[in-house]
């Protein structure tokens, strides 16, 4: 039984029971969300808020490396189970997303698939990160990422000068 105030099973590298996996990919989850949904709920653009959200999300996945990496490659090895998590958690991320369409001129031409695919891009260049020992490099990524997140609904220079103005 975990004491109070710790956060709860963790998923160390050692194979656990699926009720393990299933807790503590949950438990990271719901700390992803809340980081999210604090940047999203600020009064701003869309875009700010996508600045925001990315750093937090990246300061959140250099502080606790064992659930960025539960949340993404431990997920997409954990069988069927995980693979639904795994594509639940990318279709929260894609959600998030959709709303840069309204702040895009060409939005309603953008592939269906666009918010999946930046969302898909964002967790593979993270757990890239975490897998190799370098969780500590994740905020330094921020410009680069919020500029691939931003760049099919403002254009290239418009996302550039967004990601370095922060």
């Amino acid at each position: 039984m975990p004491k109070l105030g710790t956060r709860g099973p963790r998923l160390d590298r050692r194979a656990q029971q699926p009720d393990d996996f299933a807790s503590a990919f949950e438990s990271a989850f719901a700390r992803l969300q809340v980081r999210l949904e604090m940047a999203c709920a600020e009064d701003a653009a869309w875009h700010r808020r996508v600045v925001v959200a990315v750093r937090g999300g990246l300061e959140l996945a250099a502080a606790d490396p064992d659930d960025a990496s539960t949340l993404t490659t431990a997920a997409l090895a954990h069988g069927a189970d995980g693979l639904a998590r795994y594509e639940r958690l990318m279709a929260y991320l894609a959600g998030l997303l959709e709303g840069g369409r309204a702040e895009s001129p060409h939005g309603a031409d953008l592939p269906p698939t666009t918010e999946r695919s930046i969302a898909g891009g964002v967790a593979t260049i993270v757990a890239n990160r975490v897998d190799r020992g370098r969780a500590a490099q994740l905020p330094g990524l921020h410009a680069e990422l919020v500029q691939f997140i931003l760049t099919p609904y403002m254009g290239t220079e418009e996302a550039r000068r967004i990601a370095v103005a922060r």
